[in-house]
């Protein structure tokens, strides 16, 4: 039997007081749809960048909690791990609390630019383009994991039967093997007599 998916949950949570807590209930949800949760949460004294490029690669997709953090966007460190996720070639799954447009949550004057002269980005998405853009951008963990699950389920159940073909096909290679070396067996016995 083939592993669970794997799905690392990016996201603000390790900045929370309740971190382990939080990162046990997202793993939870993950367990509850059959898939296995990663959750990013290291101890003092680890390369933490290094240790969720590590967990990355280990997953099949990335669901991550885009919410504003600290401000009007999403925590920096979040954005980072979906860029890295899809240069890798990694399904990327969203989920955000707030799905308002980025022009209903800057203040904008008539022209669309901000109190600094800034153009405000006006996509009618919740965060950047570069993060969403073609994405649906789901309103709980709840929906992005199991739209992940759903997505990747034909490339799961295509891992698992690549892997049964590639028993099958040492089984049959074996067993011509045995058939081969019987027959020459037999050969060389009815030839010798």
């Amino acid at each position: 039997m083939s592993r669970p998916l794997r799905l690392y949950l990016a996201g603000p949570e390790v900045f929370r007081p309740d971190a382990a807590a939080e990162g046990e209930r997202l793993a939870a949800l993950c367990r509850e749809a059959g898939a296995e949760g990663l959750f990013p949460l290291h101890a003092d004294g680890v390369d933490i960048r290094q240790a969720c490029i590590d967990m990355i690669e280990e997953a099949d997709a990335l669901v991550a909690n885009i919410s504003p953090f600290r401000g009007i966007h999403m925590d920096p460190g979040t954005a980072f791990e979906v860029g890295y996720a899809e240069a890798r070639g990694k399904p990327v799954f969203l989920w955000s609390d707030d799905l308002r447009s980025l022009v209903e949550r800057v203040p904008a004057g008539a022209d669309g630019r901000d109190r600094e002269g800034n153009l405000v980005e006006d996509g009618d998405r919740p965060e950047n383009l570069m993060i969403v853009d073609g994405r649906r951008v789901w309103r709980t963990p709840e929906e992005a994991i199991a739209e992940a699950i759903t997505a990747l389920a034909f490339t799961m159940k295509n891992r698992e039967l690549q892997r049964m073909a590639r028993s099958y096909v040492m089984l049959a290679l074996a067993v011509s093997l045995f058939v081969a070396l019987a027959a020459g067996f037999l050969v060389n016995r009815l030839v010798g007599w």
